[in-house]
């Protein structure tokens, strides 16, 4: 914190050439769009159940049961590993990202 200082605008009265630094704006396009690929595993924790999801831009996520209980991508989930419902899952923790 020491070496944090106020910032000072850039004054174009004394520095009239000198550019101002434009930050990058790390935000998505509002065009693009994310779906889900498919859902790679899941864990328990306590009574509450995440899955990692995959998404069609590369990234994956961890989204609990509430974000995933009507996307097709769970029932493929489930019926690959030969179980009706998401709460009947086993209850181990997943380390996989």
């Amino acid at each position: 914190m020491s070496l944090l200082r106020p910032h000072n605008p850039n004054n174009d009265a004394l520095f009239p050439s000198r550019r101002k630094v434009q930050p990058y704006d790390l935000s998505t396009l509002d065009e693009t769009e994310w779906y889900v690929d498919k859902i790679v595993s899941h864990c328990w924790k306590g009574r509450n159940t995440e899955f990692l999801v995959k998404w069609n831009l590369g990234d994956s996520t961890w989204e609990p049961v509430s974000n995933c209980n009507e996307l097709e991508a769970l029932d493929n989930y489930l019926m690959l590993s030969n179980i009706k419902r998401w709460w009947d899952l086993p209850k181990r923790v997943t380390m996989t990202s």
